[in-house]
C-alpha cells in the first residue's frame, strides 16, 4: 500500500469513528403557569456510525422529550445537538434549516404508521421521496427497492386501511428509508404490535442496520427490543445514570448497569439501592485501593464537634495540641485559645 492509499484509508476509519449525533448537556423544562418542570437535566451522549442505541427508563424520565429533540422536532431550554455532515448546533438553527437537514440526515419513526389514508403504500413512499426533492427516476428506483427489502412488494398498490399493523410499519419505515439517511430515530416503534410482529420488525431493523449501514436510535420499554441493542443508555429523572449491553435485564437491572458520570461528574445512586439501604439523605466517600467507597450516614451531626483542630500558621500541617513546635517546618504553634485572647 502506497503511502496516499494509507493516508486515504486512515481517514476513512478516523471518519468511521467520528459519531453521527451529539447531544451536549440537553437541559428542557416545561412551564405551566408559575409550575416549572425539569424533564430534562443535562444529558449527553453519543451515537456512531452503525451502532444500535437504545434508551430505556421508566415513565416520566425524560426519554420521548430527548427523543423529540435528538431528531430536531423540539427544542432545549438549553444544550446542543450536532448532526454529522451539519456543521451548524441544530438547537441554534431554523426550522427551515432542520427539515432540510433532517430529509437526508434522519428517519423519523412513529408507533402511529402516519401514512396517508388516500395514497397506496406506493405513493406514500413516492411522496416521501418528491418532498425530499430526490430526482423523479432515483425516487421510482429507490421505491421499487424497498418495497422489496422490506417484503412489502406484494402491497405497494394496497391503502393503508388494508393492511396489517406489520404491513403499516414496513410501509413507514420505508417512507423514511427512501433518503437514504444515516440514523433511525424512533420511540417505542414496535410498541403496537404483537410479540411475533414485533420480532419480525426487529429482525428488519437487524437487516437494515447490517445491511444498509443505518445507525438506530430508539427508545423502548420492551424486553424484546432491549436484547437486540448495541448499547443502552439507562435515563431515570432527566438524567443518563448508567449503561447497560444487550444482556440487559429490565427486570434486574443492577446486574448489567454501570454507573454513568455524567460532564458535570454527577453520580446517581439507583433508587433500589438506596432503598436497601434505608434511604440514607448522607455519605461519606473515600478513594481506598482503586476503588470509591461510600459510607451511608444518618447522624450527620457526627461531623459536628467541639475538637480544636491545631495547624501550623507557616506551612498549614495538622499538630497535635500540646505541640509547641511544627514537626515539619520547626515554627511555634500558638494553641488556637491563645489566638483568640
Amino acid at each position: 500500500m502506497t503511502n496516499a492509499e494509507l493516508s486515504t484509508s486512515q481517514q476513512t476509519v478516523d471518519n468511521n469513528n467520528l459519531p453521527l449525533l451529539v447531544a451536549e448537556d440537553i437541559i428542557k423544562i416545561y412551564k405551566t403557569g408559575k409550575i416549572e418542570t425539569q424533564a430534562l437535566r443535562g444529558v449527553s451522549f453519543k451515537v456512531y456510525p452503525s451502532e444500535k442505541l437504545f434508551l430505556i427508563g421508566p415513565s416520566g424520565s425524560g426519554k420521548t422529550t430527548l427523543v423529540s429533540i435528538i431528531a430536531g422536532m423540539n427544542k432545549p431550554t438549553s444544550g446542543k445537538v450536532f448532526w454529522k455532515y451539519l456543521t451548524k448546533d441544530i438547537t441554534r438553527s431554523s426550522l427551515e434549516e432542520i427539515i432540510k437537514a433532517r430529509r437526508r440526515f434522519a428517519g423519523v419513526i412513529f408507533q402511529d404508521s402516519k401514512l396517508l389514508l388516500h395514497l397506496t403504500v406506493k405513493e406514500n413512499i413516492e411522496l416521501a421521496g418528491y418532498y425530499a426533492k430526490i430526482k423523479p427516476s432515483v425516487v421510482k428506483e429507490q421505491t421499487e427497492f424497498l418495497l422489496r427489502f422490506l417484503g412489502i412488494w406484494e402491497k405497494r398498490n394496497k391503502k393503508e386501511n388494508t393492511l396489517s399493523g406489520g404491513e403499516k410499519k414496513r410501509a413507514a419505515i420505508a417512507t423514511t428509508l427512501i433518503t437514504n439517511p444515516k440514523i433511525l430515530i424512533g420511540d417505542e416503534p414496535t410498541g403496537d404490535l404483537d410479540a411475533l410482529t414485533s420480532e419480525s420488525i426487529l429482525d428488519l431493523f437487524e437487516r437494515i442496520n447490517k445491511e444498509l449501514g443505518i445507525a438506530i436510535c430508539v427508545v423502548t420499554h420492551s424486553q424484546q427490543v432491549a436484547s437486540r441493542a448495541d448499547r443502552i443508555l439507562e435515563l431515570r429523572d432527566g438524567i443518563i445514570i448508567g449503561q447497560h449491553s444487550s444482556e440487559i435485564q429490565l427486570r434486574k437491572l443492577e446486574k448489567s448497569r454501570l454507573l454513568e458520570i455524567d460532564r458535570q461528574n454527577r453520580l446517581s445512586i439507583p433508587t433500589n439501592i438506596i432503598q436497601n439501604l434505608n434511604n440514607p439523605k448522607h455519605f461519606s466517600i473515600i478513594s481506598q485501593k482503586g476503588k470509591i467507597v461510600l459510607e451511608p450516614i444518618f447522624e450527620p451531626n457526627r461531623f459536628k464537634n467541639n475538637n480544636q483542630i491545631i495547624t501550623c500558621s507557616m506551612c498549614g500541617k495538622m499538630v497535635t495540641d500540646d505541640s509547641k513546635f511544627c514537626n515539619y517546618c520547626g515554627s511555634a504553634i500558638t494553641a488556637r485559645s491563645e489566638k483568640n485572647e
